[in-house]
């Protein structure tokens, strides 16, 4: 009996919701403070600004309000795996009505910002990757997206990984080496590998003589995105285990070559003395070729045309493998338990918009997407593929490939990656420029 009134007034609370939240369409929105956002296993037992205490309630219960909210559930997201999830929950729930839009997470946040401040009506939820920490710094922290933590789920979920946000499942950017030049298995071990040749005394990858004593050809996809220069950054972050291992490997203290090269500014800062600069550095001197997607990269490393190759691009593209495709595949496997770390977790995360109008029906599709409270009431093995690892405890993928911890993904920290992604960025372009003159 207690259930059903603690209902009938989540109910009655969600009518005055969706009333003010009507009322204010077409009217910009009043910005929350930054400090007074929860994050991680602490939001958890947090009541939201209307009263509602979401992450307590059963998926039954949120499906019961997001009838009575009546409107239709908008999805923006990045994966068309949430197209397949859309199709499933609207079948299941036949009553309820969703929308999909799929774009690519700037266009996202550029269409979340703009309802936000416009006051137009526009998405209910998202499912986008955030490598860099722009959605938790510019959505999250101001309030413009709302985070849903289901406590029933995240019973099962690493408190590390709630830390930024609702995780969906975890992924990561690795390099990739050729197996039939490297059947034996990885032929590196650490990021120090990636640059050997470098040449102390030039400062390149040209020695006195004027020879070339770069070993690997590297393709890369932009390594001024987003998820790549996050991932540079999160190495500068970490410079004192690269320090380590650099030593570890050698023998010897690492040498800083870059000092003279700092160009810090109003817009872009990188320390001095850190192993992390030093190596991105060295990589900014090395020839590398650009493509325009994950499958040039693969495919270049299965070529492997000039010699030892490398690759940089996202783990999905494993599909073109051998492994997965037989003897049409190509010769691709990823690189793995790199030292320190392979690369960031780059997980997918899922975000309530501040300014729904359907709340309690965003929430559902979320909770649905999980797996509900008992990893079966939903969907969750939709995301199930090469690459993707679960973030549930209590429902593992088939589909990932390797085990998660044999890979050796470190969990980001946006605060800091968010301060130096931007001058990854601006240092990739002046420190490139030098190389080539």
């Amino acid at each position: 009996m207690k259930k059903v009134f603690a209902l009938l007034l989540a109910v009655l609370m969600l009518g005055s919701v969706i009333a003010c939240a009507k009322s204010g369409s077409g009217t910009a929105q009043t910005e929350p403070a930054t400090d007074s956002v929860k994050t991680g296993a602490d939001a958890i037992d947090t009541v939201g600004e209307d009263g509602i205490d979401w992450n307590h309630m059963t998926q039954q219960e949120l499906y019961e309000m997001a009838k009575a909210e009546g409107g239709v559930i908008k999805i923006y997201s990045t994966t068309a795996d949430g197209n397949t999830a859309k199709k499933k929950i609207a079948k299941d729930f036949p009553d309820l009505e969703f929308e999909y839009v799929s774009c690519d997470t700037d266009t996202i946040k550029g269409k979340i910002e703009f309802e936000w401040e416009s006051g137009n009506e526009g998405a209910d939820l998202m499912l986008v990757k955030d490598s860099s920490g722009e959605i938790y710094n510019d959505l999250v922290l101001p309030g413009i997206v709302s985070l849903y933590y289901p406590a029933a789920i995240c019973e099962h979920i690493d408190p590390e990984l709630l830390k930024y946000g609702m995780p969906l499942y975890s992924t990561f950017n690795p390099w990739f080496y050729n197996t039939r030049i490297y059947p034996d298995g990885c032929p590196i071990q650490s990021w120090w590998d990636i640059v050997e040749g470098y040449n102390e005394d030039t400062q390149s990858f040209v020695n006195a003589a004027g020879e070339n004593t770069q070993k690997w050809v590297i393709f890369t996809k932009d390594i001024k995105a987003p998820s790549y220069a996050a991932l540079w950054a999160q190495l500068i972050i970490d410079g004192d285990a690269l320090a380590e291992q650099y030593k570890a490997q050698y023998g010897k203290d690492l040498v800083f070559t870059y000092a003279d090269k700092l160009l810090n500014n109003g817009y872009r800062y990188f320390p001095e003395n850190n192993a992390g600069v030093e190596l991105f550095w060295r990589f900014t001197q090395m020839q590398t070729t650009e493509l325009d997607g994950g499958d040039s990269v693969v495919a270049a490393v299965h070529e492997s045309l000039n010699g030892p190759t490398l690759g940089l691009c996202s783990a999905s593209k494993i599909d073109n493998s051998k492994e997965v495709m037989g003897e049409n595949g190509m010769d691709i496997a990823w690189v793995t338990g790199l030292l320190p770390y392979t690369a960031q977790n780059a997980a997918s995360y899922v975000y309530v918009t501040s300014y729904s109008d359907n709340p309690a029906g965003a929430r559902l599709f979320i909770n649905y997407l999980l797996g509900g409270e008992d990893g079966n009431s939903g969907c969750y093995t939709v995301f199930d593929k090469r690459g993707h690892w679960s973030v549930r405890d209590d429902l593992l993928y088939q589909e990932s490939g390797v085990e998660l911890s044999s890979v050796g993904l470190k969990a980001p920290d946006f605060a800091e990656v968010y301060d130096y992604y931007m001058s990854i960025q601006s240092y990739w372009d002046t420190w490139t420029d030098w190389r080539n003159k």
